[in-house]
């Protein structure tokens, strides 16, 4: 086994949060920023003249844009490698106190950059068609044709050029202000568990025990310490609603937007789909729903949330797997499937490119991101040994094998939205549940992974639904006035219970306050995403036998395509299906439905 690392190794950007090469890299950034500025400015004039564009003006218009677009990647690389620097030191130990002082200046200069291109951003919304044709031809501009295009289809939502630039300001200390003040609160956040005081993220993996009075304490310690701190984060999800409903009346001014409509947006897909996928999902929660009843048949309960993540009873949660285990176990599943991934989740984890190991103030949570220059992925997450820890190692990986097949490609066309990001992902932790079922030689075993795949029911089809639904019930509340911090307790009781029903015992109505995704700042509705890459990963899944050795480069292709199509596109270019249709999503829930009927007859 080659040597393997579990903390992350970023010495090749900065050698820490008192390097002096980041206020280095700080000053040059504030010199780009303002030397972009200069480069936009002249589109000032364009905004207020006549359209269309006079033909013979195209080229030196085109040599403008080309200029401004290339300083703005180089600008925007450099700033990135120093936001995920800082965003990596934070998550080992949120109480870094240079890292925490450099995470707003980061933010700002994030809004500069913004501002500094707001004229040539609006200018390229507003030019006509002829004019923007000429610029999607353009072999340097090229890589902006799906962006710009899919932008402009929000054209009548746009401000001044004064308006968009005050908002973009404004956000730095209002909108994402609240987004870090959550941030601090789940990394400072301590509770009490047999009698150790531990962080939430050591609190949340051991709502994995194999000892129920352990689960049950760690949920209530996290819950409790929450509680303490229920006003501020009810403060803190008004605030960032209230500012998101306040931005769309202003921007309201042809058509009113409804959120939903901006989320499917944001995540390229069509409203359509999205009621399809969730009409469809609510009409077999039954599936989840079942998975949860034969687990609490094995465990002799009646399941309450603090059971959601519990291990079968014939695991032994003292023998778990070393992280050096579960990287060569991940390893091998994705062999199975193409070499070259296996490969690169080893690699991975010999340079360092993955941060496990438990520290005292880490973050909670899970999440890949990536150094933008050169293109490197990195993971973090908190493994302690359990089944659900490599579930979760797989998961990032995959994210960080869809970041790494695009490396090559120019940088507009590797952002793909949440829905086609979280694709890979749970392709990657199917890949290894059904390498570990085919290896698994005993029931036990195969409980193991049956149980894990009924555990992933029961997130998908019930968990994360139910999120949507609160956030939809705190958006229209939150239209009314603010929702005080009881009123979110009663939402989320009646979303679980829309969804669970009668197979919990009772539920968790602080979950507003535990799940950070409801106070992310820049993304509302962050939650479906996941439902739509679980339900479109195991789609895809099951089309790896039809297609045989053609079904690799395939998905290569169709993961490629993620940051320069609609999903809609997506799967007809790739699948010739159409997710607009029940049918698609109720296939996928056929899958689900046959790995909870395998559960189910092994808990018999």
């Amino acid at each position: 086994m080659p040597n393997l690392q579990q903390t992350w190794d970023n010495s090749y950007f900065y050698t820490g949060s008192d390097d002096p090469k980041i206020a280095a890299t700080v000053d040059r950034l504030k010199a780009d920023i303002a030397y972009l500025a200069d480069r936009c400015t002249p589109f000032n004039e364009y905004l207020e003249s006549a359209l269309p564009l006079p033909k013979d003006q195209f080229e030196d218009l085109l040599a403008q844009v080309r200029v401004a677009h290339q300083q703005r990647t180089e600008t925007s690389k450099r700033l990135g490698n120093l936001r995920t620097f800082i965003t990596s030191i934070l998550s080992v130990d949120c109480r870094d106190a240079r890292a925490s002082e450099w995470k707003p200046t980061l933010q700002q200069l994030s809004a500069e950059i913004s501002q500094a291109t707001k004229a040539l951003d609006i200018f390229l919304l507003r030019a006509d068609d002829d004019f923007i044709q000429a610029l999607v031809a353009d072999p340097v501009l090229e890589e902006l044709s799906f962006s710009l295009l899919h932008q402009r289809k929000l054209n009548d939502q746009l401000l001044s050029l004064a308006e968009e630039t005050l908002i973009t300001g404004l956000a730095v200390n209002g909108l994402q202000g609240w987004g870090n003040l959550y941030t601090e609160l789940a990394g400072t956040l301590h509770c009490t568990v047999k009698g150790e005081t531990v962080g939430l993220a050591k609190a949340f993996n051991l709502l994995s025990s194999g000892d129920r009075a352990v689960r049950s304490e760690a949920w209530h310690g996290v819950n409790a310490a929450w509680e303490s701190r229920a006003e501020t984060v009810a403060a803190i999800l008004n605030a960032i609603n209230g500012w998101r409903l306040a931005e769309t009346k202003r921007r309201s001014h042809h058509r009113t937007l409804h959120y939903l409509d901006k989320s499917c947006h944001q995540s390229r897909i069509d409203r359509a789909t999205l009621d399809a996928m969730m009409e469809a999902t609510y009409q077999g929660r039954a599936i989840g729903q079942r998975a949860l009843n034969a687990m609490g048949r094995v465990l002799d309960i009646q399941p309450a949330p603090w059971d959601l993540f519990a291990p079968p009873p014939a695991t032994d949660q003292s023998e778990g797997f070393t992280f050096e285990e579960a990287i060569e176990l991940v390893a091998n599943a994705f062999r199975q499937f193409t070499p070259a991934m296996g490969d690169f989740a080893i690699m991975m984890a010999e340079k360092g490119w993955i941060d496990a190991k438990p520290t005292p103030n880490r973050a909670t949570g899970a999440y890949c991101t990536s150094f933008a220059e050169p293109k490197q992925p990195r993971i973090f997450t908190t493994f302690e040994g359990s089944m659900n820890n490599v579930l979760t190692l797989a998961h990032e990986l995959g994210h960080a094998w869809h970041n790494w097949v695009m490396r090559d490609m120019p940088r507009y066309k590797t952002f793909y939205p949440m829905t086609l990001a979280e694709t890979a992902s749970i392709f990657g932790e199917t890949l290894v549940r059904d390498a570990l079922f085919e290896q698994a030689s005993t029931p036990a075993q195969k409980l193991s992974i049956a149980w894990e795949e009924g555990a992933a029911a029961i997130t998908f089809l019930l968990n994360i639904p139910a999120r949507f639904t609160f956030e939809q019930k705190l958006v229209e509340a939150r239209k009314q006035g603010f929702v005080i911090a009881d009123t979110l307790k009663t939402m989320m009781g009646d979303s679980w219970q829309h969804w669970y029903e009668d197979s919990l015992a009772s539920y968790d109505e602080m979950f507003w306050a535990s799940k950070l995704h409801f106070s992310i700042a820049e993304l509302g509705f962050y939650n479906y995403p996941y439902l739509f890459g679980y339900l479109f990963s195991l789609g895809i899944y099951a089309q790896k036998d039809r297609y045989g050795d053609e079904f690799n480069d395939l998905y290569t292709s169709l993961l490629r395509d993620t940051g320069s199509m609609t999903a809609e596109d997506v799967v007809q270019r790739h699948l010739r299906q159409d997710i607009r249709q029940p049918a698609f999503w109720q296939a996928s829930l056929d899958i689900v439905d046959r790995a909870v009927s395998r559960l189910e007859s092994l808990t018999m």
